[in-house]
């Protein structure tokens, strides 16, 4: 798209065709500037036209200003918890992914020592398996059964 400048009569029609467009008359329609997404009503003491043309905010936006500060800080915050998420998500994916790669390969061990017939092996990890599943998530009742 290319950039021209927009002109006081170019401003007039845009404004003239929003007029229309809404079924108004064009002095009903009062007039807003969107910085940042925040909403500025444009009223005498706030803004004005100077004698050249140029459009002129005035004082009177210290609220807008410190809205849109706020909006920022908490945007920021907001991705600072999001990076804290992610960071703890990736961890807890690394840790699993790495559990999980280690039980495949030991469940592999063990498959190809049952079908090399290796009972030993076999009844070995099955050991460990159990071992483990006794600590680290179920531990055995007073008479040594899980169930």
């Amino acid at each position: 798209m290319k950039a021209f400048p927009i002109t006081a009569r170019n401003l007039a029609l845009r404004l003239g065709t929003v007029a229309r467009d809404l079924d108004l008359e064009p002095d009903a329609i009062e007039l807003f500037a969107s910085i940042a997404g925040v909403r500025i009503p444009l009223q005498s003491t706030t803004f004005q036209v100077d004698d050249d043309g140029t459009l002129l905010f005035l004082n009177g936006f210290e609220s807008f200003l410190a809205e849109l500060e706020a909006q920022v800080k908490e945007a920021e915050q907001n991705l600072v918890n999001e990076c804290n998420r992610y960071n703890d998500l990736w961890l807890s994916f690394e840790g699993l992914k790495g559990a999980s790669n280690q039980l495949c390969g030991e469940m592999a061990v063990m498959c190809e020592a049952q079908l090399a017939g290796d009972h030993d092996l076999v009844k070995r990890k099955v050991e460990q398996f159990t071992e483990g599943y006794v600590k680290n998530f179920k531990p055995a009742a007073a008479g040594g059964s899980v169930h």
